[in-house]
């Protein structure tokens, strides 16, 4: 039966919706015996009559609950209501995706991704010590809470691990339905990760962390195109671009080679470990890198866009049936199956082997520069 603001849910009042899938549907509630709020996923009716959509909403409740860490955003319970609906219920969080804010701001300066990195490089590492490989980063799974801590007034926290894998236990992995058949979105997606899911280790995770780190401070993917086959192409053909040659502005030696190494096409020639790659990010930041503490309301500043969301969890496996962070040249919107590829010159499918060229961006830095 369709859920309503107001219904009861296994002990759980639902208020309002925060986000629809393929599969199921986000609610933020009120947990009426513990006094507090949560976000609940619901697995909706018609996905629960598939053994593999259960199986894999199961799983991802019993992967995320392995995994402890402040970066990780935490299951609370694992339940159903009369019915039989199966419910996963989540920590609420307030803030914004790392999608939203990038959606408003375009790109962000290296004093603001350099903390959300971090947080997102310790996630991991705690996700891959649970010998849980992710599978699907990208800003939309990256949220930024808003703490409260005037020491540390945000942080980034990792989200749905509906398609992830477990390391050295192949058996324990469902079959893939239409739902989840890329197993991630291809703009952030390692080349090995395309040509198979099973190729996919924790260093698919460490590509991704680059590409979303490229992302932000670039304001744009280090490939870029209308054509999936033509993303294909270009992820398995070259390596990534520098930010200089992507941006036109001259960056730091220390974030280049970072991202040159994380983005490697080769998965040997990435930092091996979630703790390699921390380490490596934080040796080139500032030793006094603050992130910037926002104010309660925060204007946008382009196009009249939408203020920050006060809670948003993404489902798990809607970004296979409603792709998003797909590249454009300036939003995440998803590709069509026809068009050029801005990145590197390419036009119905055929690839440019001409360097990359810079693309003017809309808006003057924030302050805090790289």
């Amino acid at each position: 039966m369709p859920i309503h603001p107001g219904d009861s849910l296994a002990g759980y009042r639902v208020t309002r919706l925060l986000g629809r899938g393929g599969m199921g549907e986000v609610w933020a509630a009120a947990d009426e015996k513990r006094n507090r709020d949560v976000a609940i996923k619901v697995l909706l009716q018609r996905a629960a009559m598939k053994p593999d959509l259960v199986k894999r909403f199961e799983r991802e409740a019993k992967i995320t609950s392995a995994i402890k860490s402040p970066f990780v955003c935490q299951l609370l319970e694992v339940t159903s209501t009369e019915d039989g609906t199966h419910l996963l219920v989540f920590e609420h969080l307030t803030g914004e995706s790392l999608s939203d804010r990038l959606k408003r701001e375009q790109y962000l300066p290296l004093s603001e991704v350099g903390p959300i990195i971090d947080d997102v490089l310790q996630g991991l590492a705690a996700a891959h010590a649970a010998g849980v490989v992710h599978r699907d980063l990208k800003p939309g799974n990256i949220f930024v809470e808003r703490t409260g801590d005037n020491k540390k007034p945000e942080r980034a926290k990792i989200l749905d691990f509906g398609i992830s894998k477990i390391t050295g236990r192949p058996k324990e992995e469902p079959t893939l339905t239409a739902f989840d058949a890329t197993l991630g979105s291809f703009a952030y997606m390692a080349p090995e990760q395309i040509r198979g899911a099973a190729r996919a280790d924790e260093r698919a995770d460490i590509y991704a962390v680059g590409a979303v780190a490229f992302r932000a401070l670039a304001g744009r993917l280090p490939f870029e195109g209308t054509s999936a086959a033509v993303l294909v192409s270009l992820k398995l053909d070259r390596n990534a671009p520098r930010l200089e040659e992507a941006t036109g502005e001259k960056w730091p030696a220390g974030v280049e080679r970072f991202l040159e190494r994380a983005l490697d096409r080769k998965k040997e020639k990435r930092f091996a470990t979630a703790e390699e790659a921390l380490s490596a990010w934080r040796a080139i930041q500032p030793s006094n890198i603050t992130r910037v503490k926002l104010p309660p309301s925060h204007p946008p500043s382009r196009k009249s866009a939408p203020p920050p969301a006060v809670s948003s969890l993404s489902f798990g496996a809607s970004s296979a049936m409603f792709p998003e962070d797909q590249p454009t040249e300036v939003d995440d919107s998803p590709p069509t199956m026809t068009g050029d590829a801005s990145w590197a010159g390419a036009s119905s499918g055929r690839v440019s082997r001409e360097p990359p060229r810079a693309v003017p961006r809309a808006r003057s830095r924030k302050q805090g520069g790289r």
